[in-house]
C-alpha cells in the first residue's frame, strides 16, 4: 500500500473495527437481556462487552497475522481482482468499499510481524485485566467459558490446528457467536440461580466456586439464531478467496463442496435462521422486529442465485449487514419489552 493514509484510517485498516461490531453487539445482546429481566450487577453487564470487544480485535488481528505467515491472504489479494479497473468496478458503492476487506495489514506493510506479536500480547493482557472483576463475580464458570473462547479464537487460523483451513472455520464462528450471546447472559446471572456445584475455600471463595447461571430458553434460541447468521456470513465470505484457498491446499467447506453446493447450504441455514426468528415471535410479538432484515436476506438470496459479476464480493456485506442488523433489532426489542412491559400473547 503506497498511498498516504491518515492515522485513523491506518488504525481501522490494521484492526478492522467494522468487523468487531458483530462480536461486541452479540455480547451486548446477552448482557442487556440479563440486565433487563434479571438485574445482575451493572459493572458486570458493562465489562463483558468491553472484554469481548478487545478479544474480537485480537481474533481479527491474529487471523491476519497467521494468514500473512501462511501466505493465503497474499494469494487471495492476487487472485480476487484481475486489475485495478476490475476492483473499482466490483467496489462500486461507498458502503461496499467501507465494509469490504481492504487487504492484510501485514502484507500491505502497515504493521510488522514483531509489532503484531507485541499487539497480540498487549490485547490479551488488557483483556485479562478487565476480566478479573468478572471472574471474581462468576467464578470458575467464567474461566471455563473464557478458555473455550480463547481456544476457538486463537486456533481459528493458528497452527497446528488451523480450523479455518480444515472445514471447521464456519463451525468455529457459529459456536463462538452462540457463546458470545448466551454465555454473556449466563455469566451475568451466575449467583442469581442459587445453584452451586462445588466451592473450595481458597483465597476469594467466589473465584473457586462453580455455580450455574439461569437458563432462559428465549436467549438460548436467539443465540442459536446469531450463531447461524454469523457462521453463514463467514461461509459466504470465504467464497471470494476460493481460488486462493484451493491453491494453498486449504479444505474449508466451500473447497469441499464447491461454490454451488455452498450456496445451497447457505440458503438452508438462512431459512433456518428465520425459523428461529419465528420461535422468538412465539415468545413475544415484539421480536417480530427481527423480520425487518428480510429485505437484506432477499437481496442476498438473489445475488447468490444469479451469480453475476463479482457476486462472491457483493454478497458478504449483505450477510454481514443481516447479522449486524439482527443484533441491533434484538437490542431494540429487549428495550421495548422492558420499558413498555409487553408480555407474550399466550
Amino acid at each position: 500500500m503506497t498511498e498516504k493514509i491518515s492515522f485513523m484510517r491506518r488504525l481501522n485498516l490494521i484492526f478492522r473495527f467494522s468487523y468487531t461490531l458483530p462480536f461486541f453487539l452479540a455480547s451486548v445482546c446477552g448482557s442487556l437481556f440479563a440486565y433487563a429481566f434479571y438485574e445482575p450487577p451493572l459493572h458486570i453487564v458493562v465489562l463483558m462487552p468491553l472484554v469481548v470487544l478487545l478479544l474480537a480485535i485480537f481474533v481479527n488481528f491474529s487471523n491476519d497475522y497467521f494468514d500473512h505467515r501462511s501466505g493465503v491472504d497474499k494469494s487471495v489479494a492476487e487472485t480476487r481482482f484481475s486489475d485495478a479497473e476490475d476492483k473499482a468496478k466490483a467496489l462500486d458503492s461507498k458502503l461496499l468499499e467501507k465494509i469490504y476487506w481492504a487487504g492484510n495489514p501485514f502484507d500491505d506493510g502497515l504493521v510488522t510481524d514483531r509489532q503484531g506479536k507485541a499487539v497480540m500480547a498487549l490485547l490479551v493482557i488488557i483483556s485479562i485485566a478487565l476480566a478479573v472483576p468478572i471472574i471474581l463475580y462468576g467464578g470458575l464458570i467464567v474461566i471455563l467459558f473464557g478458555a473455550v473462547g480463547i481456544f476457538l479464537s486463537y486456533f481459528y487460523t493458528a497452527p497446528p490446528i488451523n480450523m479455518g483451513a480444515r472445514g471447521l472455520g464456519e463451525v468455529n464462528v457459529a459456536v463462538s457467536f452462540f457463546m458470545l450471546v448466551f454465555c454473556s447472559f449466563y455469566v451475568a446471572t451466575v449467583n442469581l440461580a442459587d445453584a452451586v456445584i462445588f466451592s473450595v475455600n481458597i483465597l476469594d471463595p467466589d473465584v473457586f466456586t462453580l455455580a450455574l447461571g439461569v437458563f432462559d430458553v428465549k436467549i438460548f434460541v436467539f443465540a442459536m439464531m446469531i450463531g447461524t447468521l454469523v457462521g453463514l456470513m463467514r461461509l459466504i465470505d470465504s467464497l471470494s478467496g476460493h481460488e486462493a484457498h484451493v491453491a494453498n491446499g486449504e479444505k474449508n467447506i466451500a473447497v469441499r463442496i464447491g461454490l454451488d453446493g455452498t450456496v445451497k447450504v447457505a440458503k438452508f441455514f438462512m431459512i433456518s435462521a428465520y425459523v428461529l426468528a419465528g420461535v422468538m415471535v412465539y415468545f413475544n410479538p415484539v421480536y417480530a422486529l427481527l423480520f425487518l432484515t428480510l429485505p437484506l436476506a432477499a437481496k442476498a438470496w438473489k445475488v447468490t442465485t444469479e451469480k453475476k459479476d463479482h457476486w462472491t464480493i457483493r454478497s458478504p456485506p449483505l450477510f454481514f449487514g443481516n447479522a449486524f442488523l439482527t443484533e441491533v433489532l434484538f437490542i431494540a426489542s429487549v428495550v421495548t419489552i422492558s420499558v413498555l412491559g409487553i408480555g407474550p400473547l399466550l
